[in-house]
């Protein structure tokens, strides 16, 4: 199942790839955008580290009509917002706490307006950081899992090796 988060912004306002960056580092996170652009409209997909965890999610642009054709919740909100960015994710907490991240910078830097279409939410900058902060918890908790899991491995392992000389 993939899932897609939709900013609307003025183009001509779209921050540059160093700006996205700053603005996720202020914010307390280690991010860094591994993609070689400046421009975010010039892509079709990002990979990025956050927290040290590599990741990666389409992006696509459209004219607002495109999406607001199937979405009228949306149109009462929209101004003069000439462009569509399309984030889209599976299920990849990384990837959904690197587009939550990239989503506030887009709201602190021109003032996006970010929707999840699916469900009909509009998402404020007090959201988003939630979600991305429930994301990273759920994502830092399967690293721990799994090193759990890998520790009993080893433990048990041991633990027989140790029944033998008993």
């Amino acid at each position: 199942m993939s899932m897609t988060l939709v900013a609307f912004l003025k183009k001509a306002d779209t921050p540059k790839k160093s700006e996205i960056e700053k603005n996720i580092r202020e914010l307390g996170y280690e991010f860094e955008i591994l993609d070689d652009f400046e421009n975010l409209y010039e892509i079709d997909g990002i990979e990025c580290v956050i927290n040290g965890q590599k990741t990666f999610f389409e992006v696509y642009f459209n004219n607002p009509t495109e999406i607001t054709n199937d979405f009228d919740f949306v149109k009462k909100d929209l101004t003069d917002q000439d462009t569509a960015i399309s984030f889209i994710w599976g299920a990849d907490f990384a990837a959904g706490a690197s587009i939550g991240l990239i989503s506030i910078a887009l709201i602190d830097k021109c003032n996006a307006l970010i929707y999840y279409l699916d469900d009909e939410i509009v998402y404020s900058r007090e959201m988003l950081i939630d979600d991305s902060s429930e994301f990273l918890k759920e994502l830092e908790k399967g690293k721990m899992d799994l090193r759990q899991n890998n520790n009993r491995q080893t433990n048990s392992f041991w633990e027989k090796i140790k029944d033998i000389f008993r």
